[in-house]
């Protein structure tokens, strides 16, 4: 695409060695910016051929969910009696193949050849509310009542 034409340059006065300056720089400017149409179609294939592929194959997607998966499973309980500074160093030794043994299991053997890494754990104590029972059901009148405690006797109606 030209921004001049010859014949509009010729009819401003302008040389031959003039308008064959402004052609080729003009020309030159807009070249810098226009990719050829082989270029583009090449582009082109090339976004769709990247496209066709499995996003959840990608490294980016895998480290992602390698990282989700660690999160979750230092989460659960198997976890919880792992000390807080050898969390990391546990996870490393663990395996984490596709088919690897359950997380409960290997921590068990870990923890059979480690044992400085877990936490002992207790059993917590069962909460008691208000005080032990003892005694039995009243029986009524067996021992003194109110009335004897404070005097109080009631008038006999004759």
């Amino acid at each position: 695409m030209a921004l001049f034409k010859r014949k509009d340059l010729q009819e401003k006065g302008l040389t031959e060695e003039q308008i064959a300056f402004i052609m080729t720089e003009a020309q030159r400017v807009l070249g810098a910016d226009y990719i050829s149409k082989s270029d583009s179609e090449e582009a082109v294939a090339k976004a769709l051929e990247g496209a066709k592929t499995d996003p959840t194959q990608s490294d980016e997607y895998l480290s992602l969910k390698a990282k989700a998966e660690r999160l979750e499973a230092m989460q659960g309980a198997e976890f919880a009696t792992i000390k807080a500074p050898y969390k990391d160093m546990v996870w490393d030794r663990l395996d984490h193949g596709e088919k690897h043994k359950p997380y409960a299991e290997q921590l068990t053997d870990l923890q059979s050849t480690m044992p400085d890494l877990f936490a002992t754990v207790e059993e917590p104590a069962k909460p008691e509310f208000g005080t032990a029972p003892k005694g039995s059901a009243p029986t009524g009148g067996s021992t003194p009542s109110f009335a004897d405690v404070w005097g109080f006797v009631p008038k006999n109606k004759e």
